[in-house]
């Protein structure tokens, strides 16, 4: 008997995270998903399987932390059959760089940037070996924009683009297919839990849902585009933000 591939998505408790895993399960892959609300995503656990049928398993871990990190990294040691790799888990924080202290500086790049490496890192060997996999690293619109108590936030998403496209460029000969999706506003608890999702309905900004942000990043997936931005109007604003005078820049987002 074949066995099952497996995706690993971390972060799956809701938002894009839960959309990934429910994509990769209506596509047959059994699933290791990990998130943080232990209650809440076992009972996503539980209608992902009886909705499609495949194994879920839960990995309770807190991704800043170092015991957390290697429980995720022992699922991987342990899984023959990773064939995907979704880095989702990520937060941001509210407030001026010199208002919060370097330990919560850390702890965000740990989430966003060394567990992201550590896991890929871990997985390559086997996907290298079977010459095949998936790795999506979920990056943000916000990588091109630099604001005022954002810059550890948008940092991080900067390195996961750079790092993504470089990783493409070493593994795309084993038929591995990378990509750091950039997504725009998004209905998800991330940013009903940073406190602007009111506020940016306020100025009519365009919001996406999860699954349109999943949908789109596998048609980029199936196009080997590396780089995914969601979104006809997320797309312009990327490309207005790359043209736009930094100067010009500075004072618009000083001003905001």
């Amino acid at each position: 008997m074949t066995e099952r591939k497996m995706a690993l998505i971390t972060g799956a408790t809701s938002g894009i995270g839960r959309a990934f895993a429910e994509r990769f399960a209506s596509m047959g892959y059994d699933l290791i998903i990990t998130g943080r609300r232990q209650k809440l995503i076992r009972k996503v656990a539980r209608e992902i399987t009886a909705r499609h049928g495949v194994e879920v398993r839960v990995v309770i871990a807190e991704l800043s932390d170092e015991a957390g990190v290697r429980q995720v990294l022992k699922e991987i040691s342990e899984c023959a059959a990773l064939a995907a790799l979704v880095n989702n888990a990520g937060y941001g924080m509210d407030g001026l760089f010199s208002e919060r202290s370097i330990g919560e500086h850390l702890a965000l790049a740990g989430v966003m940037v060394t567990a992201p490496l550590r896991f890929i890192h871990a997985a390559l060997p086997g996907m290298i070996a079977r010459r095949e996999g998936i790795i999506i690293n979920v990056s943000s619109l916000g990588a091109w924009a630099p604001a005022p108590s954002n810059g550890v936030y948008g940092g991080s998403k900067s390195f996961l683009n750079v790092f993504t496209e470089s990783l493409h460029l070493e593994v795309r000969h084993y038929g591995i297919r990378v990509q750091a999706l950039c997504p725009g506003f998004t209905s998800t608890d991330f940013h009903r839990q940073m406190g602007v999702e009111k506020e940016m309905q306020e100025i009519r900004v365009y919001w996406m849902k999860p699954a349109g942000v999943v949908d789109y990043s596998m048609k980029c997936l199936e196009r080997g585009r590396v780089i995914c931005v969601p979104g006809l109007v997320n797309r312009a604003l990327r490309a207005v933000m790359a043209f736009l005078p930094r100067k010009l820049y500075y004072r618009m987002a000083g001003k905001r």
